[in-house]
C-alpha cells in the first residue's frame, strides 16, 4: 500500500509539476537570455564610449602643455634669452622685463585653469636654476621644495620626447604643516637654436582628475584608472590593491573588453589607448553589479521553481491522501456488498470522479437488487401461473374426453356428421392445442390455425353477425409468439362489440412486421367503448390488476408483461359508434 501510494504521490506531482515548471523555465530562461544579451551589448557599448569621453577630456587637459610649446617654439630667442638669464648670477633691468613676459607665458594657463598645478621651465645651465609658476620666477634647484622632476629629466636625455610620471609634492607654506600633492607631470623637451637641450613640466593635479571620475555615473563598483606606458598608474578614483604583475598583464591584454579577477572578485575590464599620449584607460566593473538584473531574474526564476517545487509538493500530498481516502471507501463499499452488508447513502453532490464512481457503483447495485427482486417475483409468479395450469389440466382433460364422447353420440344418432360435430372438432383442437403444447411460446403460425378454430366455432353460433378477416405479411409465421392470446383478443371484440351494433360486426386481424417488432392488431366496428370506462381499463392494464374467472384483457396483459417485461402489453383505443382497436407490440428476438 505504501508503494502504491507512492507511486500516486509521484504521478500527482509530475502531474502538478509539469504544468508549472515548464512555461517558468520558458518564460525564465528567454527573459534572461535576452536581457542578458541586449545589456551586455548596451552596457559593454556605453562604457567603452564613456572610457573614450574620459579619455577626450584628459587628453584636452595635457593639450595645455602643447599650446605652451607653440608658443616656445615661436619664441626661440625669448628662450635664449631665458638661458642666459639663467646663467647669470645677477639679473639687471632689461632682463627682468623679458623674465616677466615669459613668466606670464606660463602663468596665464596655470591661473586660467584649476586642474594646471605647476609649470616648469628648465634649460641646461650652470647654476641649475628654471622657471616656475609657482613663486616670483627664476629658482634654485637647492632651494626649491620640488625636485623630484630634475632627477627623471637627468636620466632621459632624448630630443623631442613626451613621457609622463605620477609624482608626489611635499608643499611647506609659511605657519602651515607640510601638505603632500599629487601630480601628474607631463614632460615635452625641445631643443635651442644653439643646440642646447629644454624641459617643459607641465604638473596636473591628480585629486581634480580624480573627483572628475568620481563625477561620472558609476555602476555600483566601478573603477576608473589610467596607466602610462610603462604600465604605471597614474591616476584612478578608488585605489585597486593590484600587484605589478597584474597591471601589465592588464595593459598587454590587447582586447577592449575582457574578465579578469581584481581582488578575487570576478570583473569586467574595458579597455580604451591613447595613440597621442600612449596611455591607456581602463574601466573595472565587478560582473555581479554590471549583469545585477539578469542575476535579479536568475534568482526570481530559482525562487519561483522551489516554490512551485514547494507548493506542487504540498497539493500532491493533499490530492494523494484524498484520492486513497477516497479509493478506501470504495473498496470499502465493494467489500460490503459483497458481504451483502448495508451500503452507505448516495453522494448528495457528485464533484469528481471519485464520487461519481462511488455513485454508479451504489446506483448500479441498487438497480441490480432491484431487477433480482423483480426476477424474482417475476419467476413467482410465472410459477404461481404454472400450478394454476397444472392444478386445472384436470378439468381439460376431463372435457376433451367428455366432448369426444358426445361427437361419437351425435354421429350414432344423427347417422351422419352435421354443424355440432365441426364444433365439437374445433373445440376438441383448440384443447389439444392448450393441453399438447410444452412451452409459453409457439410459432405464429400455429396461433393464428388454432384462433381460427375458435372463430369457425363462433360463426356456427352467431351465424351470419360477424365476419373475420385476416392480413398479414408474409413470412411472418415463422416468430414465436405467447400461447392462445389471439383468442382472447377476438372474443373481447365479440362480446363486447355486437351489443346493440344494429348491423353486422366486421373484425380484422392485421399483423405487420419490422426489424425488430411484430405489431399484432385487432380491429373491429362495433359498438366502441366509453371514455370513462375505456381509462378505467387503461389504468387496469396499467396495474396488477387480474381476472381469476376467465382468461380475459388483463391475464393475457400480464403474461405478455411475465414474457417480455414492464414495457410490453395491450393498448386499448376505442371510439363510441365506431369500433376498437387492441394491438400488442411483440419483440422478434
Amino acid at each position: 500500500m505504501d508503494s502504491l501510494k507512492r507511486s500516486f504521490y509521484i504521478k500527482n506531482l509530475i502531474k502538478l509539476l509539469i504544468p508549472m515548471l515548464i512555461p517558468i523555465l520558458i518564460l525564465g530562461s528567454l527573459a534572461i537570455s535576452l536581457i542578458h544579451l541586449y545589456l551586455k551589448e548596451k552596457i559593454n557599448q556605453e562604457n567603452l564610449n564613456l572610457l573614450n569621453q574620459i579619455q577626450m577630456n584628459v587628453e584636452m587637459i595635457f593639450n595645455e602643455l602643447d599650446s605652451i610649446n607653440l608658443t616656445i617654439a615661436a619664441s626661440a630667442v625669448e628662450f635664449i634669452d631665458l638661458q642666459n638669464m639663467l646663467q647669470k648670477k645677477w639679473l639687471d633691468q632689461k632682463d627682468y622685463v623679458k623674465l616677466a613676459s615669459l613668466k606670464n607665458m606660463i602663468d596665464s594657463p596655470a591661473i586660467a585653469h584649476p586642474y594646471i598645478d605647476s609649470i616648469y621651465i628648465y634649460i641646461d645651465n650652470d647654476n641649475n636654476r628654471f622657471l616656475t609658476s609657482t613663486t616670483g620666477g627664476v629658482v634654485d634647484l637647492s632651494t626649491f621644495e620640488d625636485t623630484s622632476w630634475y632627477k627623471t629629466i637627468s636620466k632621459k636625455k632624448i630630443s623631442e620626447a613626451v613621457w609622463t610620471e605620477k609624482r608626489s609634492i611635499i608643499r611647506k607654506p609659511e605657519n602651515f604643516a607640510p601638505k603632500k600633492i599629487e601630480v601628474i607631470s607631463m614632460y615635452r623637451s625641445f631643443t635651442l637654436a644653439n643646440g642646447d637641450q629644454g624641459y617643459i613640466v607641465l604638473n596636473v593635479n591628480a585629486s581634480y582628475l580624480k573627483d572628475y571620475l568620481n563625477s561620472l555615473y558609476k555602476i555600483q563598483g566601478q573603477n576608473f584608472l589610467v596607466m602610462d606606458q610603462n604600465y604605471q598608474v597614474l591616476f584612478e578614483n578608488h585605489p585597486v590593491k593590484l600587484s605589478s604583475t597584474k597591471f601589465k598583464s592588464m595593459g598587454i591584454n590587447s582586447k577592449a573588453i575582457s574578465t579578469m579577477l581584481i581582488q578575487n572578485i570576478p570583473s569586467i575590464v574595458f579597455k580604451v589607448e591613447s595613440e597621442k599620449y600612449s596611455w591607456l584607460f581602463f574601466s573595472t566593473i565587478p560582473k555581479d553589479s554590471l549583469y545585477k538584473l539578469p542575476y535579479q531574474l536568475s534568482m526570481v526564476t530559482l525562487i519561483l521553481l522551489i516554490s512551485s517545487i514547494i507548493v506542487g509538493g504540498i497539493v500532491a500530498y493533499y490530492l494523494t491522501k484524498r484520492n486513497f481516502r477516497e479509493i478506501r471507501s470504495i473498496v470499502n463499499i465493494l467489500n460490503r456488498a459483497e458481504k451483502g452488508e448495508p451500503l452507505p447513502h448516495l453522494p448528495s453532490v457528485v464533484t469528481d470522479v471519485h464520487s461519481f464512481i462511488i455513485h454508479k457503483i451504489l446506483t448500479n447495485f441498487m438497480e441490480q437488487s432491484y431487477m433480482k427482486v423483480l426476477l424474482s417475483e417475476r419467476k413467482y409468479k410465472m410459477q404461481a401461473l404454472e400450478l394454476s395450469v397444472h392444478q386445472s389440466q384436470l378439468n381439460p382433460h376431463f372435457l376433451f374426453n367428455t366432448l369426444e364422447t358426445i361427437n361419437w353420440k351425435v354421429i350414432s344418432l344423427t347417422k351422419r356428421p352435421n354443424e355440432i360435430n365441426e364444433m365439437i372438432d374445433n373445440l376438441a383442437t383448440i384443447l389439444r392445442f392448450s393441453l399438447d403444447a410444452k412451452d409459453n411460446l409457439v410459432v405464429l403460425e400455429d396461433e393464428i390455425k388454432h384462433t381460427k378454430s375458435y372463430v369457425d366455432i363462433q360463426k356456427i353460433r352467431h351465424k351470419d353477425q360477424f365476419t373475420c378477416v385476416w392480413e398479414y405479411d408474409e413470412g411472418v409465421g415463422k416468430y414465436y409468439i405467447v400461447k392462445l392470446f389471439l383468442q382472447p383478443l377476438i372474443e373481447n371484440s365479440l362480446q363486447h362489440g355486437m351489443i346493440d351494433l344494429g348491423r353486422k360486426l366486421s373484425i380484422k386481424v392485421k399483423i405487420k412486421s419490422s426489424s425488430k417488432y411484430l405489431l399484432v392488431s385487432v380491429i373491429d366496428n362495433g359498438a366502441g367503448i366509453e371514455a370513462e370506462r375505456l381509462e378505467d381499463i387503461r389504468t387496469k392494464l396499467k396495474s396488477n390488476y387480474s381476472s381469476s374467472n376467465h382468461i380475459g384483457l388483463y391475464n393475457t396483459n400480464k403474461r405478455f408483461q411475465l414474457t417480455y417485461g414492464e414495457n410490453y402489453g395491450i393498448t386499448i383505443r376505442s371510439k363510441p359508434g365506431w369500433g376498437t382497436i387492441v394491438s400488442v407490440k411483440v419483440p422478434i428476438n
